[in-house]
């Protein structure tokens, strides 16, 4: 039988262990809170996205970038969705944090003059790298010497509230299955964001444990129909993982199954250097013209850029040669590229100071949604940032609550009920379930209502029928069954999302073609309504903001273009096929 753990007089949690939980804790601990707690479910600085990003930042450079020119793309990114004040912050930031990051220990590359080397990467601005998994391996040493107390291999699970206010956590130890109980002041969530599972090493570890906590708390989430990168693109074949940011920044090229070079037809600009959504589209209109499989070409490259590749990327490029793929200082034939699994951001929704819609409550990197944090570890790091001397603030005037008992006997009995079931269903044949059903292209990377409303009632039915047998053999199983769990539960607010909104923006929809900035500049936001979900939409205020979109319904440029191509045509608001 599990025992019980209980961690109190804590002033703020930091549930996560990537860059922004890390950057959390150690700027609440410089902002004067006493006793920061940094709980992981793996290691800190060893799993999640952060660990095996892709090598490259993209930071802000006061003396060569346009702010204003910087800001404006991010916010065309995302549609004019975006929180135009949390991204000039970012940028504002960006430069200081990188600063800082070198000084906690973090191997930026740099020139021979010791400058911060920029190169070609993916969009219009130059990039910076790093040495691949040793940057996290710094920060969390850095975070440690500041005096964060970490706790290893502890799932949290569930938020506990007090009046509606957040008071601390609960979850489980994956290695002994006991139950841990958090008594906090304040609470940084930094979770990263849900990938179903793919191929991505790292991206296995997010599985939406945050949105999906936060969401049974009763918070505010939005954006999960509209990321500003609706995914990531990976090997087909191969276990290899993020990286592509710095392969077709030395010169990678994609090539479908005719061997044509097809990026040049849909961003003649920047080519494969287009942003993840121009690169999404492109895709799908390829693979909906029977043009796959689809191919990296890094045959061409020269010694150099691969020595490049090895320097930033040492563990894909280490996989790479594994399999034959890479041989010297040559890539020996093209390599089978294919987008992974749609990204969920039903992120929670942030002021300024990351605070969320429950107090004591705070959120960083993409546990946020991606109207405050666009991808990538520069905003991870600011927004951590931000959120962790918001936390310490809140923590000095707040006063500690009294756990409610029966809400941690109850949460108790729900996070270890699969362990004790003893038969049922495995978590596997859920993941796989809401896999097979989330994962084709033409549910969320290709939109209509009635595949999506297809995959929605297949995602209810597992709700219903398997999520209740569930069962964990051991703590490590018990840990998949929450994943499966939360990730169930991710899937549908992702489908319910993307199915309210009525438009092409972000994402396809071949049943609303058009971007409709007259009825569409706004958000969709989820809450928990008793035992279900209630949607519904708030107005960016872009009136406050300095960038405005005109307020027109045009049919979507990538349609525009598609029909340009012969690739389809638009009839009656609705796309045709070729």
């Amino acid at each position: 039988m599990p025992g019980e753990q209980r961690y109190e007089d804590i002033d703020v949690l930091v549930i996560g262990g990537g860059l922004a939980g890390v950057y959390a804790a150690i700027k609440a601990r410089e902002a004067g809170a006493d006793k920061v707690v940094q709980v992981d479910k793996g290691k800190v600085g060893k799993t999640g996205a952060s660990c095996f990003a892709a090598g490259v930042m993209h930071t802000y450079f006061p003396e060569e970038d346009d702010l204003e020119d910087r800001v404006r793309r991010l916010t065309r990114a995302q549609g004019f969705l975006a929180q135009q004040d949390l991204m000039q912050d970012h940028m504002e930031q960006s430069w200081d944090i990188t600063q800082e990051m070198a000084q906690f220990g973090v191997d930026f590359v740099r020139t021979a003059e010791g400058k911060l080397e920029r190169r070609a990467g993916r969009g219009s601005y130059p990039i910076i790298s790093f040495h691949g998994p040793q940057l996290m391996a710094a920060m969390a040493r850095a975070a440690i010497r500041k005096g964060v107390k970490m706790i290893y291999r502890t799932m949290v699970t569930d938020i506990l509230t007090q009046g509606g206010q957040v008071v601390g956590a609960v979850g489980f130890n994956t290695r002994s299955g006991d139950f841990c109980v958090f008594k906090t002041k304040t609470t940084v969530l930094a979770t990263g964001n849900a990938w179903y599972k793919g191929l991505g090493p790292g991206h296995r570890d997010c599985t939406g444990d945050g949105y999906a906590a936060a969401f049974r708390a009763g918070a505010k989430l939005s954006g999960a129909e509209n990321p500003d990168g609706p995914t990531n693109f990976f090997p087909a074949r191969y276990d290899i993982g993020p990286g592509m940011n710095k392969f077709v920044g030395e010169g990678g090229i994609f090539l479908n199954s005719k061997s044509e070079r097809f990026m040049e037809k849909y961003n003649p600009t920047l080519k494969e250097r287009a942003g993840l959504r121009n690169l999404n589209y492109a895709f799908t209109l390829e693979a909906k013209q029977g043009n796959t499989p689809i191919f990296m070409d890094m045959t061409h490259l020269k010694p150099d850029a691969v020595r490049r590749l090895k320097e930033v990327l040492p563990l894909a490029m280490r996989m790479f040669e594994s399999v034959g793929l890479v041989v010297g200082e040559r890539f020996t034939q093209p390599v089978e590229w294919m987008p992974i699994a749609p990204l969920a951001r039903p992120g929670l929704m942030v002021d300024r100071r990351f605070e969320t819609s429950l107090p004591g409550l705070f959120c960083a990197g993409e546990a946020a949604s991606p109207t405050a944090v666009p991808i990538g570890l520069a905003s991870a790091a600011t927004s951590g940032a931000t959120a962790g001397k918001s936390a310490a603030e809140y923590a000095r005037s707040a006063a500690a609550a009294p756990l409610d008992e029966e809400q941690v006997k109850r949460l108790r009995q729900e996070t270890l009920q699969a362990l004790n079931r003893g038969s049922g269903v495995e978590p596997d044949q859920v993941l796989l379930s809401v896999q097979e059903t989330v994962v084709p292209y033409d549910v969320l990377l290709l939109r209509r209502a009635d595949r999506m409303q297809r995959a929605l009632d297949a995602i209810e039915d597992a709700r219903d029928n398997l999520l209740p047998l569930l069962n964990a053999y051991d703590p490590h199983y018990l840990r998949m069954a929450h994943e499966a769990r939360n990730l169930t539960l991710i899937a549908e607010l992702h489908l319910r999302m993307s199915l309210a909104r009525a438009e092409s923006r972000s994402v396809l929809r071949e049943d609303f073609p058009c971007e409709d900035n007259q009825d569409w500049v706004k958000w969709v936001v989820a809450q928990r309504d008793g035992g279900g979900m209630k949607l519904s939409t708030e107005d960016v205020p872009v009136d406050g903001y300095p960038l405005k979109p005109e307020r027109t319904k045009n049919l979507h440029h990538m349609w525009q273009l598609a029909e340009k191509l012969g690739i389809c045509r638009v009839e009656k608001g609705a796309v045709k096929w070729a």
